[in-house]
């Protein structure tokens, strides 16, 4: 068996730079871009999030193998809020985005505030979806779990300015700043990751590029974040029992963003699903843990095994 292949840091960075376009589907519009060669991995960003989003979370899987397709999700850059603006429609939008691409089936990736989309595409689609691949992701009712000043940190221009400015410029204080949000980390094991992923060229460009995907062009992803926002609130748990393909289900055992009973509830709805915890991880723990790499050989290993015949 071939060697799993771990990126390098300048892979993520031509993530953000590569170009997009727009296809019509029978649903509506869809901004998308597609990266390398090999089985189809629909990649589905979180929020704020975009096409770009998709490719830098894709990224592992194209470079073992895999043909990366990364919209951007209703509200999100050049896809329209009115293409599917609830989680339902925005399933049936990515089987239609699929009809659109000449695509019968596909492996489905689905971070954080991407959950929903992913999870139903599978459940309501089930002969699209080969294999669905969970990270962090959102499966039932979702509020933000941050201060009045935190929120406008990551969801205002001018909060995510500041937080790229100190990205660039001071990342030990961003980061810091970023993981004491979304973890539960003690002080100690904090301080500890923070020197372990600036010290780590793939993990600190990822860290860097994660949030050029949420600042640049923010006023283009805001009505995306907003009625993500609006439409989890009020989410419920999602149907799942119906989803018949493989399932793969990872989560930051840390995570203060989504908390890991998301991933347990769709473990437990979802027939013969597998459920990881990452060890002392946080919300972007796939990438930034400890063990991280082990985890994203495990994913690929799985989804190699997982995908099947096309």
């Amino acid at each position: 068996m071939p060697s799993v292949v771990r990126p390098r840091p300048e892979d993520l960075s031509r993530c953000l730079d590569w170009p997009s376009e727009v296809v019509e589907t029978a649903l509506g519009p869809v901004e998308y871009a597609v990266r390398g060669d090999g089985p189809p991995l629909l990649s589905i960003h979180g929020g704020p999030g975009g096409f770009d989003q998709g490719l830098l979370l894709g990224e592992p899987f194209r470079v073992n193998g895999f043909r990366v397709i990364a919209p951007s999700r209703p509200g999100y850059l050049r896809t329209p809020l009115a293409s599917g603006p609830s989680p339902e429609e925005q399933a049936d939008l990515l089987a239609a985005l699929l009809d659109a691409l000449g695509i019968e089936r596909a492996a489905v990736l689905g971070a954080s505030a991407g959950g929903p989309a992913a999870y139903l595409l599978a459940a309501r689609h089930p002969g699209r979806a080969a294999a669905l691949l969970a990270v962090d992701a959102v499966s039932r009712t979702y509020t933000l779990n941050v201060s009045p000043l935190e929120q406008k940190l990551f969801v205002t221009t001018a909060g995510l300015r500041l937080m790229l400015f100190l990205t660039e410029h001071f990342p030990k204080t961003a980061l810091t700043g970023l993981l004491q949000t979304e973890s539960t980390l003690d002080p100690e094991a904090l301080k500890r990751r923070v020197a372990e992923v600036l010290d780590d060229p793939l993990k600190r460009t990822f860290f860097v590029q994660m949030v050029h995907s949420f600042a640049d062009r923010f006023a283009e992803r805001k009505p995306g974040v907003m009625n993500d926002l609006e439409r989890f609130a009020a989410l419920g748990d999602l149907a799942l029992s119906s989803v018949a393909c493989p399932a793969l289900i990872l989560h930051g055992d840390h995570d203060n963003d989504v908390p890991p009973d998301h991933a347990a509830y769709a473990a437990g709805q979802i027939p013969g699903a597998r459920l990881v915890l990452i060890e002392q991880a946080s919300h972007l723990g796939f990438w930034l843990a400890k063990k991280a790499d082990s985890v994203r050989e495990t994913a690929i290993r799985w989804l190699q095994g997982a995908f099947g015949p096309l």
